[in-house]
């Protein structure tokens, strides 16, 4: 099965002729391709066929416009992310639903999926990043369920002993750099190659059963 069959751009739905709803998809759209700074309200404007002083009638500022985009997009990423998730299966089979989410989103929302990751290596991004690594909240349910997993994993033993920014860049960064490829065409993502690279994924950051009984 070829899931790129199922790939769209979820943001145009339903904004033809909503302007707010345009100028989110313009900014989208531009910041996606070129960047933050690449993308100026004036172009965003003229993109979205809008006036440059409308935008500012929806929005106070450029980073107004983006952190609202920032957290509707997000909502959507984790609403596909947690579809069908069941917090009570064993850890690698958690970790392996929440990866698919992670793939099957960048795949059908691939404007989306960039813009998020422009986001996170923006300041607007670095800074969530620090805080929410080092906020001193102690409240767990604030926790991401990939958090979960992971602090979970490695209370059971099942996931290495290392830093959550280092769980990440092992375990989801191939993901981010798999689904960049597929948006340029570079590779087709069937659900077989997602399977090999979700097994791949899992296999670097999983404690083996001699490093488990070695503690």
């Amino acid at each position: 099965m070829n899931i790129h069959s199922k790939q769209k751009d979820l943001s145009v739905q339903g904004n033809t002729g909503n302007k707010r709803g345009q100028i989110i998809d313009a900014t989208i759209r531009l910041i996606s391709e070129y960047g933050f700074h690449g993308a100026p309200i004036s172009m965003i404007a003229q993109e979205a066929e809008v006036g440059a002083g409308t935008i500012y009638r929806y929005f106070k500022d450029k980073d107004a416009l983006v952190l609202e985009i920032f957290e509707q997009v997000n909502i959507d990423f984790k609403t596909t992310m947690l579809h069908g998730y069941d917090e009570h299966q064993p850890i690698r089979d958690r970790f392996l639903h929440l990866c698919r989410g992670i793939f099957h989103y960048g795949i059908q929302n691939p404007h989306e999926f960039k813009f998020m990751e422009q986001f996170y290596n923006s300041p607007y991004g670095t800074t969530l990043r620090r805080e929410k690594l080092f906020c001193n909240c102690g409240d767990s349910s604030q926790e991401l369920p990939l958090d979960q997993v992971f602090s979970t994993g490695q209370t059971q033993h099942l996931i290495k002993d290392l830093p959550l920014t280092a769980l990440i860049a092992h375990s989801i960064g191939p993901i981010v750099f798999l689904v960049k490829d597929s948006i340029a065409g570079l590779i087709q993502l069937d659900e077989s190659t997602i399977d090999s690279s979700l097994t791949a994924c899992w296999d670097a950051i999983r404690v083996r059963i001699q490093e488990s009984e070695i503690k």
